[in-house]
């Protein structure tokens, strides 16, 4: 037998060899990859677009041990991206690493728009199995009804709040979820919430998740240090300093907004020290010989105006005529201090919540 191989065969052996070791050169150009798709989704991030006094959002440390803890699952999340309550994305990504930084720039890129933003709605659209964490990065500041800050004011409790939206069949469906809230939160022109009013927005977001069926909810602070890029309208939140003050007549008046005065449903200020202000700016355009009636309102259907809310009222009003004592006001130039609870609206209609307000009133005399 011929083990010897065939002429032919022995010429091709080395063009081939020769042909293998070329492809393999540092010189060639390799084909073009495809990137790897993004693994199932095993959780939700929901971003809402940053206004415009809103600092970028950081990434905590608990939120990114967990995001590591989805990778090694081979677990990604869904991304729904929420600029404003029409142009909604969502989109599968990868967690953990340089991945979860990567997700944190993109939310920090999502400038806002529009006139809305809503979280609620934003967790009605999650795609992610049942039972999966859920991550929201946004100042939670909603501004669309249900649930819109704007008219909320802080001044309404929580549990009415949540009432609310159950009445209006806006709940989303959390069940054996466990919620993060990341908040970055805004002021409107605040440089920040106060203490309270931040915890007033925790209470609001934890009892509607809860009622939601949300197994467990967590709060995390993800402010930055670097101004944001948002182009979002900010909400309306009022500072304890800030009066509105106009001219009827001869008498000078100066409206302080309750949200911004008084912890919810009490008369106990939120800030006495800036309230005080507020009052200075009022007194300095006051007319030289003057008495003062100090009127307490709020908001609400007229038509049910109980003892309760005008003692509420009028005991608001009373603080703040003996702030007005504490600036030197003469005792005697207090002509009256009254409460008007639901009865007198200051603008129309009478549940907005403008007629949350103690409106202070320099007449003229003699």
């Amino acid at each position: 037998m011929d083990l010897r191989r065939p002429r032919t065969l022995s010429l091709l052996i080395p063009l081939l060899m020769a042909a293998l070791l070329a492809g393999c050169s540092p010189t060639t150009t390799p084909s073009a990859t495809v990137p790897a798709s993004a693994p199932p989704a095993g959780g939700s991030v929901i971003s809402t677009g940053a206004s415009t006094n809103q600092m970028v959002s950081t990434l905590p440390q608990a939120v990114a041990d967990q995001w590591n803890a989805l990778q090694a699952a081979g677990k990604g999340v869904e991304w729904i991206s929420t600029p404003n309550t029409t142009d909604v994305t969502t989109t599968d990504l990868a967690v953990g690493a340089a991945d979860s930084q990567g997700l944190v720039d993109r939310i920090n890129a999502a400038a806002g728009a529009g006139t809305d933003r809503s979280v609620l709605a934003a967790l009605g659209d999650l795609k992610s199995p049942a039972g999966a964490p859920v991550w929201v990065f946004s100042p939670l500041l909603d501004t669309r009804d249900p649930l819109d800050f704007n008219e909320l004011a802080f001044d309404e409790t929580p549990s009415e709040v949540v009432k609310a939206v159950k009445k209006a069949k806006a709940l989303p469906d959390l069940k054996g979820r466990v919620v993060s809230f990341v908040i970055n939160p805004v002021a409107g022109d605040q440089a920040e919430l106060s203490d309270l009013q931040t915890g007033y927005l925790h209470a609001v977001w934890e009892g509607l998740a809860k009622a939601a069926g949300a197994k467990r909810v967590e709060f995390f602070d993800g402010t930055g240090t670097t101004p944001g890029q948002g182009t979002g309208p900010a909400v309306a939140v009022p500072r304890p300093d800030d009066v509105d003050t106009a001219t009827e007549g001869t008498a000078v008046v100066c409206t302080l907004p309750n949200p911004a005065l008084f912890i919810i449903n009490t008369p106990t200020l939120i800030d006495r020290g800036k309230t005080l202000q507020g009052l200075k700016k009022c007194l300095a355009k006051a007319p030289e010989n003057y008495r003062v009636v100090v009127e307490g309102h709020t908001s609400g259907d007229s038509s049910d105006n109980g003892r309760a809310t005008v003692e509420l009222s009028k005991q608001r009003a009373t603080v703040v005529a003996v702030l007005l004592k504490d600036l030197d006001v003469p005792a005697k130039a207090i002509y009256s201090v009254v409460g008007y609870g639901r009865s007198k609206p200051l603008v129309q209609p009478p549940t907005d919540a403008r007629n949350r307000a103690v409106v202070v009133r320099f007449e003229v005399t003699g």
